[in-house]
């Protein structure tokens, strides 16, 4: 949004609107949809490609580190670079269509049968990766939702977004 807060500076321009979860999302989801055509890219250029999430683990130290101005922040990072044949990664398995593609209406208990689809190529996933992962796919997701412990310092995101400057209105 700091762009935007620039560009409204320099026209002479009111920017009220910046101070909204609106626009916040909208840069979230603009920043998400430019990594996937940049994987894309790569990807077709015979580059790997991996996303970082844990760039949200501590926002303000990355934004020192990065030299963020006030109004911007990294909601995630992406790796490039050229795999190593030697070592041949798996691409993890996708939750079924059933699970995430919905026609007219949500529905919660349409998607339990691929979930459980999911529970066991999860499985399978896990024991070629040799992963140590204790219980199923839904048993480990259940666990990273338990409680602001479980979520590796982001139980503080809004108050560091809002250190970044995002008044989230």
């Amino acid at each position: 949004l700091a762009r935007l807060a620039r560009i409204a500076e320099i026209t002479g321009r009111p920017a009220g609107a910046l101070d909204y979860a609106e626009m916040f999302l909208v840069g979230v989801i603009d920043a998400a949809l430019a990594a996937q055509n940049a994987a894309a890219a790569a990807e077709s250029l015979g580059l790997g490609t991996v996303y970082i999430g844990g760039m949200r683990d501590q926002p303000e130290k990355v934004a020192e580190l990065l030299a963020l101005p006030q109004g911007v922040v990294a909601v995630f990072g992406m790796c490039v670079g050229h795999p190593d044949p030697a070592r041949p990664a798996a691409v993890k398995p996708r939750l079924p269509q059933s699970v995430v593609l919905h026609h007219e209406k949500y529905s919660l208990a349409a998607q339990e049968p691929g979930i459980e689809a999911y529970n066991a190529a999860m499985a399978h996933f896990y024991d070629a990766q040799r992963m140590n992962v204790h219980g199923t796919w839904a048993v480990h997701s259940a666990k990273r939702i338990a409680g602001p412990q479980t979520l590796s310092g982001r139980d503080r995101l809004v108050e560091a977004l809002r250190e970044r400057g995002f008044k989230l209105r």
